[in-house]
């Protein structure tokens, strides 16, 4: 029989290292990148007020999203301990899918009850689920990246053309983005049919936190919705870069509320 997977265990010294090495790693390539960009900007004569600008703006507006990230490793660490989701949403992860990874690997697992091939298993199902978006950029991203630069020169090119002589274009309607809409809404409706089947068992002598997850559910959904109205009817558009963050954290109040 294997091993159980202890708190202490999955909180080791070793699985810090790990963590360290790959968070290590992701820093070093951001670096990288902010020097290359820096230096590139430089070179094409862009005027240095503006990128200041450019690089606070992009400071302030990774504080309040990263705030998700942190909910997730918070979250996940009763299950899995601090160093595996950490590494998980260091790197390309989100929570909606290292969640969801873990019930697919083993429903209504605890720390108490994980065993060591129990927890590599959830690894394994949890990266390698992951796995198609570094795929893609590897295989197929230099001929999407050619394709979304050709586009942006044509719209370049007509925009600086003269309003005197307008240009008749058919727009073409792209299939993709009513793909990832769909993709999206299934999973939430996979999530809400999960709660929702619960709700045969409950009776008028459940306590009220078995309907925690249909009202976390229901409450950041309205929170979502009404910062989507600011946004759109204030003009606020630096909400949207806040709004799932901030949509999570009120969810998060309202399960210990409830809870």
């Amino acid at each position: 029989m294997d091993e159980k997977m202890t708190f202490e265990l999955a909180n080791s010294p070793w699985m810090y290292l790990m963590a360290s090495i790959v968070v290590l790693f992701v820093l070093a390539g951001s670096i990288i990148f902010i020097f290359k960009s820096y230096k590139d900007a430089k070179e094409i004569g862009m005027d240095k007020s503006y990128i200041k600008k450019t690089i606070i703006t992009s400071i302030l507006f990774t504080l309040i999203p990263s705030i998700s990230i942190l909910i997730g490793v918070i979250a996940l660490s009763g299950i899995l301990g601090i160093p595996l989701p950490w590494i998980r949403l260091s790197v390309i992860g989100a929570l909606h899918y290292e969640g969801a990874a873990v019930s697919a690997a083993y429903s209504d697992i605890t720390m108490a009850t994980m065993t060591k091939i129990e927890f590599a298993t959830i690894a394994f199902v949890m990266t390698l689920g992951i796995l198609s978006g570094p795929l893609f950029c590897l295989f197929g991203f230099k001929a999407y990246d050619k394709k979304i630069l050709a586009k942006a020169r044509e719209e370049n090119n007509n925009d600086n053309e003269s309003s005197d002589q307008p240009k008749e274009t058919k727009e073409k309607k792209s299939f993709g983005p009513i793909l990832f809409n769909a993709a999206f809404i299934a999973m939430i409706c996979s999530f809400l049919a999960e709660d929702i089947a619960k709700l045969k068992y409950i009776n008028a002598e459940t306590p009220i936190n078995s309907y925690v997850p249909l009202i976390v559910i229901v409450v950041s959904f309205l929170s979502m919705a009404l910062f989507d109205l600011l946004e759109k009817k204030l003009k606020w558009k630096w909400l949207g870069n806040f709004s799932l963050g901030l949509s999570m954290i009120i969810g998060m109040a309202s399960a210990v509320i409830f809870g």
